[in-house]
């Protein structure tokens, strides 16, 4: 018998919280029935499927252990409370995320909106809260928000937008770097992505020569500067040999910069299907001719 209670007192819980989630659990065991007495919709409970008009029934005649179903009702709130203060959470990151793409610092919250007219016409779509932003619909997401949201806002974005200006300034630095120690191989070296996660972390996308690398390296700045110095020597190591006066050249170079060994040769650079599986890669390779064909 106490088990059934305590059964019935957890499907009215769950049944008056899908009715009303605001219902007030102080209310007396008729009011409660009087809500759910014309609800014929069937609902998912822990017991199986059921009515508000089955359950108004049954709590009439067997009565409600209120304790049960207060601690209930209240458990089911406070998971609510939880789940929209995270999506909302979710959506205040996502905003600040869209708007530090393409804002300038800003003093007031206002003027972050007034940039957005400047946007490109782009959809940002945040997959982990199913989230879409795009120009026209950002200014009424921004309405929603209390006032101490928008100051949260506007100080994150600023924030990012600082972040962003030094992962900026710190990629040009190590760009930089790279292609003047590059310039005694004739190597070129280009970074498309750049971001310090923290002192110690870096993700980036960086092309050395004819190499791209897509990494998260985990070291400091002059760590980080060190590895990529030993990549551009091994980008310098790779080379090809002229079969008429056999002197060795750095394959980028050859594939890059020059057009003729210095004996004259022609360098001829041409593409080649590799197969592997079900799946056909194209790589260039580089050849020798004489300048006059032969």
């Amino acid at each position: 018998m106490k088990k059934r209670k305590k059964a019935l007192a957890i499907v009215t819980a769950q049944v008056l919280f899908h009715i009303d989630p605001n219902v007030d659990p102080n209310r007396e065991v008729k009011e409660f029935a009087m809500i759910m007495k014309d609800q014929t919709d069937s609902i998912v409970t822990a017991y199986g499927r059921t009515s508000g008009s089955e359950v108004a029934k049954l709590i009439l005649e067997e009565g409600l252990d209120t304790v049960e179903f207060k601690s209930r009702i209240l458990h089911y709130k406070g998971r609510r409370h939880l789940s929209e203060k995270k999506k909302n959470n979710d959506l205040k990151n996502n905003v600040s995320d869209y708007l530090s793409n393409y804002c300038q610092k800003s003093k007031t919250y206002d003027g972050l909106i007034d940039q957005i007219q400047f946007f490109p016409d782009i959809t940002h779509k945040y997959f982990g809260s199913g989230i879409d932003i795009e120009r026209e619909s950002i200014i009424n997401i921004m309405k929603t928000f209390t006032e101490q949201e928008k100051a949260s806002i506007l100080d994150d974005v600023n924030a990012r937008i600082d972040k962003r200006d030094e992962d900026y300034k710190l990629g040009n630095e190590l760009e930089k770097y790279l292609n003047d120690f590059g310039d005694k191989y004739g190597i070129d070296c280009y970074i498309d992505e750049f971001e310090r996660v923290n002192k110690h972390c870096f993700l980036i996308k960086i092309y050395i020569g004819n190499r791209g690398i897509l990494t998260s390296f985990n070291g400091t700045f002059l760590e980080l500067r060190a590895a990529l110095v030993k990549e551009i020597e091994l980008e310098a190591g790779d080379k090809v040999t002229c079969p008429f006066c056999g002197r060795k050249i750095i394959r980028y170079v050859a594939m890059n910069v020059i057009k003729n060994c210095y004996c004259g040769a022609k360098i001829v650079v041409s593409n080649y299907r590799v197969t592997k599986g079900n799946v056909t890669y194209i790589k260039r390779r580089v050849s020798f001719r004489k300048p006059d064909g032969t």
